[in-house]
């Protein structure tokens, strides 16, 4: 059967075909049968490899010539058109290492099977969740809410699952609808056992405008159909008035912070367990006025709700201090080896999702896995994915690409980790030969982790229990929601805790970026810890989007600011030591990088303005009048359509559709004419003079209503809403240059002047077409009835028509 296995100085994942006889397979534990990793070997996968291979033998071959053309021409020229050929190759140069550095990890590619089922219920680790919220104006606290009900009622032990909420606003807007929630499990919990529907968050559940998974009655294993039909109605009744409590809190004068005197940005700490932990055993429910729950387990999981502690002129970092926040409070209540990470928005869609994750940990060589990233999936998105949110290029080829090195990303969101990881100790694969005693030290160092005894204990006993069993099978102590540990959670919640010490530096989630995902997953890979790719079906999490051009861009500027900010710390790729896979290293380097591509992307698309403001001689002739050799436009051709193979065989064997492939490339354009450059600009001035990224949210506002026509359009409403920004500016300054240039390549009749204006005029086409969502989402509402493409087609055949009828009368 199927196995994964590891070597001592590189993470490399592969596959053992060697057959078991069914004695053999009797006889094997149970951990060989939670995962089956299976490398592709298909023939597409196979070309997809030579053509990448091809593809870079063209680039050595083109450079070589296009730069020993460019020494020859430029030998005699002017100290301008060497520049401009400098320039060129440059970007040339640039645009080939950028998609060398992306396609190079995909080569490896895995696919992991999980059997979830096969995990014996006795095995299961104690797990804690954490969801973070910042803001309830920009998440609703009922987004929060159906968050917190998905997770309470998922498919694992309520004994061995605890739920912490961190406020990070510190509104009581937002404590109060957690209570609301509290509440409501006490009912929702028990249904979705009872009935075993899916998904379950309430809201889903109970629209009728969203695709959701309803039990069917063929498959329903309950006592009797009509017994959920009635139970449903009666479910459904109660949280539309937990609605409208929401509702009320949120209408109401309840967004004061925490303390009369507070602010979002000063206020005290909080820690209050809403939910205690329930016992061990089953406790069977009662038959009441709403449900018959005589036959079901009522208990419910612990639920804490977390306020960290922030006063003015101190440092907060943002969602990465309030996530070490959490796992110093998660450590003296709760303290489970396994931790699930979830922003508000992103709900459990899938029950078994939290069983799936702990399987590719407790698998035959898991004890090397750091954390295991989920796919993002999402809610509320158009239909047509203008700007691409979906983003499956990203995590259907990338993310499952580097699964087969050290692992993918990890991405914010959706992702279960190790305790024992984010504690900055070496995997297992790494400590000394006959030293089990590996870093038990580490939870005495008050210099790194503080100075508070009752924390360090659970740190080194997490430590203990990671090092003693190599399946992470073992339990922890059990959960504590006494005084004294509730006072003590709240000092570790201090916003002076964390003074000289390693947090955000070596512990837990890391400091000085505004993508502290990234950051925080490289450290774990560069001490040579894994990570796994777990795609379930259905998807395990869901969440929202921003489908507004302005919001999403605002987006992308965050993600590529602190990519940069990356790219310029101590968590440089480049300098990262031996542990880390040499692909590995050249995806994180993509990754801290890219943002750079929009320098000499907006040169290229800017240069035919050239001809349009300026008579220059020497301008003039290198952008449009210089002909092409037969041996620039072999190499062009070949570059091209070995472009096109690899795409269509990375399409293939993703398994994503030419459409989200075309898409994932015009916002791409868009993306690197507008945010990227923003963030190169944000970052040099972070650099060179000490100025801050600044920090946007990102609304998290679910689409609401649900039914006919008029409220599916209604839902879409922020897609066609324009909201201008300085980040449109070079965008819209790119796309009016490019349409300017086709206009006037037809005017003066340019394809006359040889193969060259020909070209030029064919790149114009190319930029605009891969703009014409950004054209869309200029136009607002006017583009559900005219289309850039289809005024630009009616503009072209009217100037075609006016030179026709030109030549005639001549």
């Amino acid at each position: 059967m199927l196995m994964t296995y590891i070597t001592k100085k590189h993470d490399y994942v592969a596959t053992l075909d060697e057959k078991e006889s069914p004695a053999d397979e009797k006889s094997a534990n149970v951990e060989r049968l939670l995962v089956r990793t299976t490398k592709l070997t298909t023939v597409t996968i196979k070309l997809y490899r030579l053509m990448i291979v091809v593809r870079m033998a063209i680039f050595v071959l083109f450079f070589k010539w296009r730069i020993s053309t460019a020494l020859a021409m430029t030998s005699n020229g002017t100290s301008t058109a060497r520049a401009m050929w400098t320039v060129s190759i440059a970007g040339e140069l640039w645009f080939a290492l950028m998609w060398v550095l992306d396609q190079l990890p995909k080569m490896q590619t895995v696919r992991r099977t999980v059997f979830a089922t096969a995990l014996e219920e006795s095995l299961l680790p104690t797990m804690d969740v954490f969801v973070t919220t910042a803001d309830p104006d920009k998440e609703p606290p009922l987004v929060t809410v159906n968050t917190i009900l998905s997770i309470l009622a998922a498919d694992y032990p309520p004994d061995k699952l605890t739920c912490y909420v961190s406020d990070d606003g510190g509104a009581l807007l937002t404590r109060e609808a957690v209570v609301e929630a509290a509440r409501f499990a006490g009912l929702w919990v028990p249904f979705c056992r009872k009935h075993g529907v899916e998904p379950r968050n309430p809201e889903a559940y109970f629209s009728h405008g969203v695709k959701v998974r309803v039990v069917s009655r063929a498959d329903y294993k309950g006592r009797s159909w009509p017994e959920l039909a009635r139970d449903r109605r009666r479910v459904r009744r109660e949280y539309e008035e937990l609605r409208l409590r929401v509702d009320a809190l949120h209408a109401g004068d309840v967004q004061r912070p925490w303390r009369s005197r507070g602010t979002p940005e000063d206020h005290a700490g909080v820690v209050e367990v809403l939910v205690d932990p329930p016992s061990c055993t089953p406790e069977p429910g009662v038959s009441g006025n709403l449900l018959d729950l005589s036959s079901v387990d009522v208990r419910v999981p612990a639920l804490v709700y977390m306020c960290r502690e922030k006063r003015r002129g101190r440092a907060h970092h943002r969602k990465a201090g309030a996530m070490n926040a959490l796992l110093r409070t998660s450590a003296v209540l709760s303290n489970a080896p396994i931790i699930l990470n979830l922003d508000c928005d992103h709900y459990v869609n899938n029950s078994q999702a939290l069983r799936a994750g702990v399987c590719l940990m407790l698998d035959r060589g898991g004890s090397d896995v750091a954390f295991v990233q989920f796919p993002q999936r999402f809610d509320g998105v158009d239909p047509a994915d203008r700007y691409a949110n979906h983003n499956r290029v990203f995590f259907d080829c990338t993310e499952l690409g580097l699964d087969g090195l050290q692992g993918p990303i990890y991405l914010g969101t959706g992702c279960m980790f190790r305790r024992a990881a984010l504690y900055s100790i070496d995997p297992p694969l790494w400590w000394s030969h006959g030293d089990s005693d590996a870093g038990k030290d580490v939870a005495a160092e008050a210099d790194k982790f503080g100075v508070s005894t009752p924390f360090l204990g659970s740190v080194r006993a997490a430590l203990n229990l990671n090092r003693s069993e190599q399946r992470n099978t073992g339990t922890s102590p059990p959960c504590s929601s006494d005084a004294a540990a509730v006072g003590e959670a709240t000092a570790l919640v201090s916003c002076g805790y964390e003074d000289r010490t390693a947090w955000g530096r070596e512990i837990g989630w890391i400091y000085g970026t505004v993508t502290e995902d990234v950051a925080t997953g490289f450290c774990m890979h560069r001490r040579g810890w894994r990570s796994a790719y777990c795609a379930t079906a259905p998807d395990a999490f869901r969440g929202t989007a921003p489908i507004n051009l302005t919001d999403r861009l605002h987006q992308v500027l965050r993600w590529a600011a602190g990519s940069l900010e990356i790219f310029f710390s101590r968590n440089n790729a480049l300098l990262a030591g031996p542990r880390l896979h040499p692909l590995q290293r050249l995806a994180y380097l993509n990754t801290t990088v890219y943002p750079f591509t929009s320098i000499f992307l907006l040169v290229y698309c800017l240069l035919p303005a050239i001809p349009l403001v300026t008579r220059s001689a020497t301008m003039s002739a290198f952008s449009t009048n210089m002909p092409p050799s037969s041996t620039y436009i072999t190499f062009v051709a070949a570059l091209m359509l070995t472009l096109a193979m690899v795409a269509a065989l990375e399409v293939r064997w993703s398994g994503i559709t030419p459409g989200e492939w075309w898409r994932n490339e015009q916002f791409w354009m868009v993306s690197a004419t507008s945010a990227y450059a923003a963030a190169v600009v944000q970052v040099a001035l972070k650099v060179l003079v000490g100025k801050e990224v600044a920090f946007k949210l990102t609304s998290k506002r679910r689409a609401s209503g649900s039914g006919g026509g008029g409220v599916v359009k209604g839902r879409f409403a922020e897609l066609y809403a324009v909201r201008w920004t300085v980040l449109m500016v070079p965008t819209a300054v790119v796309l009016a240059v490019n349409v300017a240039s086709m206009a006037a390549a037809v005017q003066e009749r340019r394809w006359r002047k040889g193969p060259a204006a020909v070209l030029a005029t064919a790149f114009n086409a190319w930029v605009v077409v891969h703009l014409h969502p950004f054209a869309l989402g200029l136009m607002g509402r006017w583009s559900k009835t005219l289309s850039p493409l289809l005024l630009l087609v009616v503009a072209f055949t009217i100037l075609s028509l006016c030179f026709l009828l030109h030549l005639h009368m001549l």
